[in-house]
C-alpha cells in the first residue's frame, strides 16, 4: 500500500521526512480553528443491519454501537441513490445525480464543487482510504491511497491492518502541518463476495474477520423469505459486517490516539441497502435507508436519537461546511440540518426522494421514488409488463433461492415476478407494510395522488429530466419513447468516458 500525495508521491516507510509538510497541496491560510471530519462509509450494507439499529447476528458491530451511545444515530435518513459510486459522488457535491453527472459509473461533472476540494482550499488536509474516488480534478485529495495490484477491486480492501496504517499516518502528517483534517474511509465491506476468511491471492488485501457467523445465528431481513439459503449468504454477509466493524474501530482507535478526538466530528453511514432483492439499485426504503451515525463531543449529548426528522445524503454536504463554518456553494440541492445536530427542530423535514439510473450505461432502469414516514411511491419508467429487471443483487443466493421455491409457492412466485417486471407505479402504506410487501397502487389512488404531487414537484424544482416521462406515464407510447432516447443517450455518455478511463488507467 502506498500513500500519494499532490504533486509528489511517497511510500508509507517515508513519512518521517520533516519536510513532508511543505509538500502538501493545502495549507492553513485562516487562524480560525476548524472541527476535523472523519466520514466512514460502509459498502452494500443494510441500515438495520449494524446492532444500535437493530442488528442482524448478535454482538455483529461492537464499535459501531460505541460510536451510536455517545453521539446520534437517525432513524430517518437516506441516501439519494442505491449504488455506490453515484451515492458517494452525491454525499460529495451536494447535488442529486441528474445534476451531478453521476447517473451511473460516471464521473462528475468538471467544475463541479466537491467537499474534499472546499475543505482542501480552506486549508484542510483531505485523505481518502478505500473504495477508490480516483476524479483527482474535482476532489483535489491531499492524501490518497494507492492499492499496489491490479485487477477486481472487490477482492481488496477489506483489511482493517491497511486502514489503520493508513490513518496513523494521516493523523501524524496533520499534526506536523498543523492543519484540520477531513478523512474519508470507505470500507469495501460487507459488499459481496462476503465471508471472513484471509485471502493468499498477491495483492488481495483480505484479512480474517474476528468474528465468523453462522446460518442459524443471523436475522433474515423481513422483506426477504426465511429460506435456508438466504440464511447461508446471510451468514457471509454478517461476518463481512463484523470485519466492517474491525476497520470502524481501528479508525476510531487511531483517531483516539492523537489526542483530537474532542475536536473531530465523526460520521458514520452505508452508501446504500443490502445487494439482496429489493433493497441494492432500486428505490425502495431497504434501498436508501442509511444508518447514520454523527459523534461531535462538546456539540451532540451522549446517547441521542432523532426519530423524527428525514435527512437524506445530499443534505451532507451542506451540513459539514455549516459545522465548520464554511459557506456552501452557490448551486446545491441539499440543505443543512446542523440544527438537528444542536438537538433542534426543523420544518420540510418530512419527506426524501431517491432515484436510480443504471451502472454502466446498459439496460438502464430509471425509476423515482418519494419516501415519508408513512408512506412509498415509486415511479418505474422502465416497467412495460416485458422488459425484465436484471442487477447485481439477483447474482447472489438470495434471489436464486427465491426463484426456485417460488416454482412451488405461488405468491413467492408472484414477488418474484414483480421484482423482475414491476408496475409503472408503486405506492405502500408503511404503518400496516413496513417492508414495502403489497402494492397499493391500484388501491388507493387518493392518497397515492398526494406523493404523485409531492414527487412531481420535486422534479421540477430539480430539473430532473425525467419530469415529461413522468407526466406522460399512462401512455405506454410515451415512455418507450423516453425509454429509447434515454438508452441512447445513457450509453453514449458511458461510451465517451472510455478515453478519461484510459488515461487515469481506471475504469468506473
Amino acid at each position: 500500500m502506498a500513500l500519494m500525495t499532490f504533486p509528489s508521491r511517497f511510500v508509507l516507510g517515508a513519512f518521517a521526512a520533516l519536510g513532508l509538510a511543505c509538500e502538501l497541496q493545502a495549507q492553513q491560510r485562516s487562524p480560525f480553528k476548524r472541527p476535523n471530519i472523519v466520514m466512514i462509509v460502509a459498502d452494500d450494507m443494510n441500515w438495520d443491519t449494524p446492532g444500535c439499529f437493530g442488528g442482524a447476528a448478535p454482538d455483529i458491530t461492537p464499535n459501531i454501537d460505541r460510536l451510536a451511545a455517545v453521539g446520534m444515530r437517525f432513524e430517518h435518513a437516506y441516501v439519494n441513490i442505491a449504488v455506490c459510486t453515484p451515492s458517494r459522488s452525491v454525499m460529495l457535491t451536494g447535488l442529486y445525480p441528474h445534476n451531478n453527472g453521476a447517473e451511473g459509473f460516471q464521473r462528475i461533472r468538471p467544475g463541479t464543487p466537491t467537499l474534499p476540494a472546499i475543505l482542501s482550499e480552506e486549508g484542510y488536509l483531505c485523505g481518502t482510504v478505500g473504495k477508490p474516488l480516483r476524479q483527482q480534478d474535482v476532489f483535489h485529495w491531499s492524501v490518497v491511497y494507492r492499492w499496489e495490484g491490479n485487477g477486481d477491486e472487490n477482492k481488496w480492501g477489506r483489511d482493517p491492518k491497511k486502514y489503520r496504517r493508513f490513518a496513523r499516518t494521516f493523523f501524524q502528517m496533520a499534526e506536523e502541518a498543523q492543519q484540520p483534517f477531513f478523512l474519508m474511509a470507505s470500507s469495501h465491506d460487507p459488499h459481496r463476495p462476503y465471508g471472513g476468511g484471509s485471502s493468499v491471492g498477491r495483492h488481495f488485501e483480505r484479512e480474517a474477520s474476528s468474528r465468523t457467523y453462522k446460518a442459524n445465528e443471523v436475522t433474515v431481513p423481513k422483506f426477504l423469505p426465511d429460506l435456508p439459503n438466504i440464511r447461508k449468504e446471510m451468514a457471509g454477509y454478517c461476518t463481512s459486517t463484523r470485519r466492517l466493524d474491525d476497520m470502524v474501530g481501528v479508525i476510531l482507535d487511531e483517531l483516539t490516539q492523537t489526542g483530537r478526538g474532542d475536536d473531530t466530528i465523526v460520521v458514520f453511514l452505508s452508501d446504500h441497502g443490502m445487494s439482496v432483492p429489493f433493497a441494492k439499485t432500486n428505490c425502495y426504503v431497504e434501498s436508501t435507508r442509511t444508518p447514520l451515525i454523527v459523534r461531535w463531543p462538546g456539540v451532540i449529548d451522549a446517547e441521542q436519537v432523532d426519530r423524527r426528522h428525514m435527512v437524506s445524503m445530499v443534505d451532507l454536504l451542506p451540513t459539514l461546511l455549516d459545522a465548520v463554518r464554511l459557506p456552501s456553494p452557490k448551486r446545491l440541492d441539499g440543505w443543512s440540518f446542523l440544527p438537528l445536530l444542536k438537538g433542534e427542530t426543523q420544518t420540510g423535514r418530512d419527506a426524501v426522494y431517491s432515484q436510480f439510473h443504471h451502472i454502466h450505461g446498459r439496460k438502464p432502469y430509471p425509476m423515482r421514488s418519494v419516501i415519508t414516514r408513512d408512506h412509498v411511491y415509486v415511479f418505474n419508467a422502465w416497467a412495460n409488463g416485458k422488459r425484465t429487471y436484471q442487477a447485481e443483487p439477483m447474482a447472489g443466493l438470495t434471489y436464486r433461492a427465491m426463484k426456485r421455491v417460488g416454482e412451488n409457492n405461488p405468491r413467492l412466485a408472484r414477488r418474484v415476478r414483480h421484482l423482475e417486471y414491476r408496475t409503472v407505479e408503486e405506492f405502500y402504506d408503511l404503518n400496516s407494510d413496513p417492508y414495502c410487501l403489497e402494492n397499493l397502487a391500484a388501491n388507493r389512488p387518493a392518497a397515492m395522488s398526494k406523493l404523485q404531487i409531492k414527487l412531481r414537484d420535486w422534479m421540477v424544482q430539480y430539473g430532473d429530466f425525467a419530469l415529461d416521462a413522468f407526466d406522460h406515464r399512462a401512455s405506454p407510447a410515451a415512455l418507450e419513447k423516453f425509454m429509447k432516447d434515454y438508452t441512447e443517450r445513457s450509453g453514449k455518455e458511458v461510451e465517451a468516458l472510455k478515453p478519461y478511463e484510459e488515461a487515469k488507467r481506471y475504469r468506473f
